[in-house]
């Protein structure tokens, strides 16, 4: 959004640093032995639906929140942090 309140396309309010710490962990997390197999996944999962939902509101914020798309996307991320 632009100081004077209009709407520009862009990435969610997400930097390109925090975009590309996201992009990069199903790549790293087979590296994070510590960590358990459902965790890894969580982990993917919850790095997905983060960065899906910053596209996805950049994107199209009306249509997102008016179909029920940005609910189901909070949905799965509360199970995949259950």
């Amino acid at each position: 959004m632009k100081p004077d309140g209009v709407m520009v396309d862009g990435t969610g309010g997400v930097d390109e640093e925090t975009r590309s710490s996201l992009a990069a962990v199903p790549c790293a997390v087979q590296d994070a032995r510590w960590l358990t197999p459902d965790q890894q996944i969580r982990l993917v999962a919850v790095a997905s639906l983060v960065t899906g939902a910053a596209r996805l509101l950049a994107e199209d914020p009306g249509t997102a929140i008016t179909t029920g798309e940005l609910s189901r996307m909070w949905a799965l991320l509360d199970h995949a942090l259950a």
